[in-house]
């Protein structure tokens, strides 16, 4: 801004104690306007940086300092602009003040403050309307020290000394700096970090992976609604919950554990366990138990069920033969090897091989085709296993043969076995394309013995035994006998 020659256009202000209550004992020795100025600036210190602080300052400034007009211009990083006037700045004016507010901030430029005591160049239209003579203007400087806007006291009339109003922007903007603009950049940080813990807090609820955590004592103090879909309880639920591992591991050995791993030892590498949920089923979890730099552990779980339980089904139908769903031939066998290992080791009781062999099969093939041979298969197997206990397994050798392993039973629990099934084959027919076709099984019976190898042994006598019982007119069983 233009000052008249001999005058300084730029100043800055001499250090200055903030007025105070006490500067009225003191008033005879600064200049009546002076006093009246810095009184006026200690006022609106007190009222303390409520809000709407800046709006007091330009009208009182014009109530109490012989100021006729007043702003604070304040711009943010994003050149968003807001000029806070005084009342006066907008009475009876047709021009904008912010226009003006623009163009002394430019003027400003890189300067603390400056001041123009009389003829300022009018070179915008609100100026030249409002008949501004003089101007004093002070930079105002955000906690990083960046220029984010200013404070301008305006007149109408020439100023024979501008260091009174200089020094009580001084003051006022100091305040401001420190008390309103800290302030408001304290609050613009804490709310973007409640955003943040907001975002934080919305994506823990609504990650499709399981997260929660346990304090030291067990209880639940986070579950997502990951969790709450997959278990089954509410937060609320397990919350309230004094031992929630309790209702994860039914086995005491096994919750110990998983409460070690989660309190005492957490371990950040995924690890499965097989938690429970509400309803009693099973569930295979990957944990990775995270420890925070507080010291508390947060829990984030992989359900892979489904997958286990996909690769179970695939392995199933690896030993499974397909057509009947007995053991398939190499499975049968491996179980009868393991057996065999058994007996050597001395676990288990005694066990017995039943080999059956359906009777006249060839005939069945020959009259109703392989479709048809097919489902007598399967009716066959199907009244099998319903006259087989828990424990026993069933195996297909190949065509229409198949080899029992019995744990724990003689020849007399195998011989009865086989009358159930002869019996059952009977009263329950096969139905193949609407003919009704009677099935009749023969069986050879051998039990394992200490001096058995290998599954040969056994098979080799099984064998000969169901051929003595075919031999003998099929329908029937034939213990193998040395």
């Amino acid at each position: 801004m233009a000052a008249p020659q001999g005058a300084p256009s730029t100043f800055e202000p001499q250090a200055m104690r903030i007025p105070s209550p006490d500067d009225a004992a003191h008033a005879q020795v600064l200049p009546v306007d002076d006093g009246r100025i810095l009184a006026a600036a200690s006022a609106i210190l007190a009222a303390g940086p409520q809000a709407g602080f800046f709006d007091t300052l330009v009208n009182r400034a014009v109530a109490d300092m012989g100021v006729d007009y007043a702003w604070v211009r304040l711009h943010d990083a994003g050149d968003g602009t807001e000029l806070i006037a005084s009342v006066s700045c907008g009475a009876g004016l047709a021009a904008d003040p912010a226009g003006a507010g623009d163009a002394l901030h430019a003027r400003l430029a890189d300067q603390t403050s400056q001041a123009c005591l009389r003829d300022l160049r009018q070179d915008h239209p609100w100026l030249l309307e409002a008949g501004v003579r003089a101007c004093v203007a002070r930079t105002l400087f955000d906690g990083n020290g960046v220029a984010c806007g200013h404070i301008a006291f305006l007149f109408r009339r020439e100023l024979a000394d501008a260091s009174a109003h200089a020094n009580a922007q001084a003051i006022l903007a100091s305040f401001a700096q420190h008390a309103v603009l800290g302030a408001a950049a304290r609050e613009s940080e804490l709310a973007r970090q409640n955003e943040v813990i907001a975002q934080f807090g919305a994506l823990f609820r609504s990650a499709p992976v399981l997260i929660n955590a346990f304090d030291q004592d067990g209880r639940c103090t986070l579950w997502n609604d990951a969790c709450v879909r997959r278990f089954g309880w509410s937060e609320a639920e397990i919350k309230l919950s004094s031992n929630p591992f309790a209702l994860f591991y039914p086995d005491p050995a096994v919750r110990d554990r998983a409460m070690d791993s989660v309190v005492a030892r957490p371990e950040r590498s995924f690890r499965e366990w097989q938690p429970r949920t509400r309803d009693g089923e099973q569930l295979s979890v990957l944990w990775s138990n995270v420890k925070l730099p507080d010291g508390k552990v947060v829990n984030l779980g992989m359900d892979i069920t489904e997958s286990r339980r996909a690769e179970a089904a695939l392995e199933r139908m690896a030993r499974v033969d397909s057509l009947t769903g007995c053991w398939n031939r190499a499975e049968i066998l491996k179980r009868m090897e393991e057996r065999l290992a058994d007996g050597r080791r001395g676990a288990g009781g005694p066990t017995t091989a039943l080999m059956l062999d359906l009777d006249y099969f060839k005939q069945v093939n020959d009259r109703y085709g392989h479709l048809g041979g097919d489902v007598a298969l399967r009716h066959f197997c199907d009244q099998l296993r319903a006259c087989l206990r828990e424990g026993d397994s069933a195996g297909r050798l190949g065509g229409e043969e198949f080899l029992v392993l019995l744990a724990d039973a003689d020849a007399a629990v195998a011989r009865a076995i086989c009358e159930r099934l002869r019996a059952s084959l009977r009263q329950h027919p096969a139905d193949i394309d609407g003919a009704v076709v009677t099935l009749s099984v023969s069986g050879g019976i051998a039990g394992f013995l200490p001096g058995d190898a290998t599954a040969s042994d056994v098979l080799r006598r099984a064998d000969f035994a169901l051929y003595q019982a075919k031999r003998s007119g099929r329908d029937c069983a034939v213990e193998y006998r040395s």
